[in-house]
């Protein structure tokens, strides 16, 4: 098997390879970084093909018609994996016959987002609730009222996620009823988590903790990157200022045939 473990003080070498990737950057500069997740190429000088890991997420790069590229996909199972080219989806349509379902994206510009209005949204909150930037405390309290186990999963710790991560909370009578925080983590791109308790929707909670998110990223300069996957959810991206310029399809790979 013609397949390497890429060191953490080594993916450098494996950045030109992921370099023209358009989607999924928070995720591969945060594995590439060396925060999360694992490498692996066909070769550590020279690699001509490439896969790196975060949790169930996997990306490609390189030439699929590398003789390792099969090696490099089976060398460990794949749960959902964006082709970045026609070649390699005609690869992993080839390679996962019968065994793929395509999840639809649609894909959002952060481009022209409008720090005015991102405050504008921010403070539009209904009488009685709060936003607040997530700390330690607020933190544990999110995992705790909303269900948020994964929150750390993609960081090495409670004190990594508050060095790099970002996050704000809608607070009612002492509660976390919304929050909206990153996902993944990267030196310059994040995505978005956003999630509201039932019994408080459609009152504008998720574009305020949201405008909070994305307006903080602004001003850092960091990209908010918001992966939609239903009209809902584009729809709230509309709100605050993202362009919708197309859509993509990540493949969730079934392990067995249905």
């Amino acid at each position: 098997m013609s397949v390497v473990v890429v060191p953490v003080g080594a993916r450098q070498v494996l950045v030109p390879l992921f370099a023209a990737h358009r989607r999924d950057r928070a995720i591969i500069d945060c594995v590439l970084e060396g925060h999360v997740g694992e490498t692996f190429a066909d070769d550590l000088a020279v690699p001509t093909v490439a896969r790196l890991g975060c949790g169930p997420f996997a990306a490609l790069a390189g030439d699929p018609a590398s003789p390792s590229a099969r090696d490099l996909v089976r060398y460990a199972p794949i749960d959902w994996v964006t082709p970045e080219t026609d070649a390699w989806r005609g690869f992993l349509e080839t390679e996962y016959a019968g065994r793929i379902r395509r999840i639809r994206f649609v894909e959002l510009s952060a481009e022209d987002l409008d720090p005015g209005q991102l405050d504008e949204l921010a403070q539009a909150l209904p009488p009685g609730f709060t936003v607040a930037r997530i700390d330690a405390e607020l933190a544990e309290a999110l995992i705790r009222d909303l269900g948020k186990q994964w929150l750390l999963s993609s960081y090495a710790s409670m004190d990594d996620f508050l060095a790099r991560g970002i996050g704000y909370v809608v607070l009612h009578n002492g509660r976390v009823v919304g929050s909206a925080a990153s996902a993944v983590s990267s030196s310059r791109a994040i995505d978005i988590d956003i999630e509201v308790a039932p019994a408080h929707r459609r009152r504008g909670l998720g574009a305020a903790v949201g405008a909070a998110l994305a307006l903080e990223c602004v001003q850092r300069g960091i990209e908010p990157l918001w992966l939609a996957s239903n009209d809902i959810s584009v729809r709230l991206a509309q709100k605050l200022g993202y362009l919708v310029k197309g859509e993509y399809e990540t493949f969730e790979i079934q392990q067995t045939r249905p």
